[in-house]
């Protein structure tokens, strides 16, 4: 494959795809930003796509005008961070403890 040449994928709908467009897979509705297009050594056409990090065949993709959902950013927390987050989610537990529910229920 030489560096220099531009694949243009065509989705389902006939239309073609390219880098930096936005496609619908069509068997999740999964709707993404293209990152990159690439042919195997059978010649078949594949397509990067940004939110899953995943490969798809062009033809179960179809251009959209729906907008792509920003992927989020992973970061490492601090240890204080985790300890703060962990704080708040067992004094958020403490408020609801079970335990101190009142019974109810028939009884007899």
């Amino acid at each position: 494959m030489a560096d220099a040449e531009v694949i243009t994928a065509v989705g389902r709908n006939k239309k073609p795809i390219k880098a930096g467009d936005t496609v619908k897979y069509v068997n999740s509705d999964t709707v993404s930003r293209v990152t990159q297009i690439k042919k195997d050594e059978q010649g078949k056409v594949w397509v990067l796509l940004e939110s899953t990090e995943l490969w798809y065949r062009e033809e179960t993709l179809e251009l959209t005008e729906l907008k792509a959902k920003e992927k989020k950013e992973e970061r490492e927390f601090t240890a204080e961070e985790l300890e703060e987050r962990f704080r708040k989610e067992r004094e958020t537990m403490q408020a609801f403890d079970l335990g101190k529910a009142g019974g109810g229920g028939a009884g007899g």
